[in-house]
């Protein structure tokens, strides 16, 4: 409810201009003096004045809605491309993230393969020894065999004078059998030597081939590790690939960001600079208010020893479902000054019958559609005693200028006349010319 409020009494702004009968720059004495008996005309012809400074205040004021709706689409604008800018953040937040992973996964990687490197030197460095040790055991081997032969040799060499006439049928058999079983024990010692050297030469081998394998295992493990790290390598440079291009992303939408606001603040300089010309104007009209008011109080003396109505039970200006009030009386922030009366928005209130307010005269009424200084067809009606109530903004009018009327009399219809943004009723009540609180007052609801 309070939304349509709201909605409703920004359409109800030409209200704002029941000031603007009085736009105008003061008028000298001697001019007041030469048209004291025609109120009627001075007053238009202060109207006329007061039409351009507000239509050129209404031109300021759609300039600043226009503005004032920039600024806001450029506020959404600058809240989505944050948004954006918050999304794109934490996607580069995520990139680095597993940059920083894949980089600690390089890393294991690069200490496996020195670790296998360093694996693949120790077991070369064994393959190394054990092949020192086979060739020292192969020299080994082969100075035995040469020491045995020389021995068999010598053996051979020294007693081979004894040794034939045994095999001639000598009957020393105990130097032929000591001799031979020399001979085999030598042999067999030697031959046990040797085959524990080759099998020593064997077993060493056998640890080479071992050691090898291990190394062709190794090697084939780093090459495993190699093409692991370079797949690991690709995947980083693709993931600073986009965060690269995350990155841009995100600068660009900081410009943007930069852009709008810049944008911004020259808007917002020239709706100030707007409302410091309105402000200038409004203090025009509210000069111009006091000489209308001068104006009113003038013309009311011409009724001087009328009738005096009474201002107790003042009848209310509508029928009593239209109470909606739209705008009070007094300052309105929406237009930067005053607001003389108050402005009553119903829906459905257009055409509706204005009843007067109280018995009294018609000093002011027009109903031919014109500007009117923002009041459009309008009418005043004088109470006596220096009180005087205004109705303004109506579709038409059903009284002229001098008519005497009752209260509760239709004195028009509810319209948008002037300067004004949707049906409504403008009432004003003012005490010799100045304009007071209508709600000062109290009302007959019929």
């Amino acid at each position: 409810m309070g939304k349509i409020k709201d909605i409703r009494k920004k359409l109800c702004r030409g209200a704002m201009a029941v000031l603007a009968a009085a736009a105008i720059i003061a008028v000298p004495a001697s001019e007041l003096e030469a048209h004291a008996t025609d109120f009627d005309a001075l007053i238009a012809e202060q109207e006329q004045k007061a039409e351009q400074l507000k239509k050129d205040n209404e031109a300021r004021e759609q300039k600043i809605n226009g503005l004032s709706g920039d600024i806001a689409e450029n506020e959404a604008a600058m809240e989505l491309i944050s948004d954006q800018i918050d999304g794109v953040k934490a996607e580069i937040d995520s990139y680095s993230t597993q940059i920083t992973l894949t980089q600690e996964k390089i890393a294991i990687k690069e200490r496996e393969i020195i670790d296998i490197e360093n694996a693949i030197v120790a077991k070369e460095a064994q393959i190394t020894a054990k092949q020192a040790e086979i060739a020292d055991l192969e020299a080994e081997n082969e100075e035995n065999l040469k020491r045995f032969a020389k021995l068999v040799r010598a053996l051979y060499m020294n007693d081979v004078s004894d040794a034939v006439p045994l095999l001639d049928g000598s009957d020393d058999w105990y130097d032929f059998f000591i001799y031979s079983e020399v001979v085999h024990n030598i042999s067999a010692q030697n031959m046990d030597f040797m085959n524990e050297l080759l099998d020593a030469i064997k077993y060493q081998e056998q640890l080479i081939t071992e050691l090898n394998d291990d190394i062709a295992q190794l090697n084939a493990d780093k090459d495993d590790l190699k093409s692991k790290k370079t797949a690991l390598e690709k995947e980083l440079a693709d993931l600073e690939g986009k965060k690269v291009e995350v990155q841009a992303i995100a600068d660009e939408k900081y410009d943007q960001l930069y852009d709008y606001a810049a944008y911004n603040d020259s808007l917002e300089y020239q709706v100030s600079s707007l409302k410091s010309e309105m402000k200038a104007t409004n203090a025009d009209i509210e000069a111009a208010n006091e000489m209308v008011e001068e104006l009113i109080r003038l013309k009311q003396i011409e009724l001087q020893g009328g009738p005096v109505y009474s201002s107790d039970g003042f009848r209310w200006p509508l029928d009593t479902r239209y109470q909606y009030i739209t705008t009070y009386f007094g300052y309105d922030a929406w237009r930067g000054g005053s607001h003389y009366g108050i402005d009553v928005g119903n829906a459905g209130i257009g055409g509706a019958n204005i009843y007067a307010a109280q018995s009294g005269t018609v000093i002011t009424a027009y109903n031919d559609g014109g500007w009117h200084g923002g009041y459009g067809n309008y009418v005043i009606i004088d109470h006596g005693g220096g009180l005087s109530t205004l109705y303004a903004h109506c579709n038409s009018t059903t009284v002229v200028t001098g008519q005497v009327v009752a209260k509760g009399d239709v004195i028009g219809y509810v319209g948008t006349t002037g300067w004004s943004t949707g049906n409504h009723l403008h009432f004003e009540t003012r005490v010799n010319g100045v304009a007071c609180n209508p709600f000062g007052y109290s009302y007959e609801y019929v």
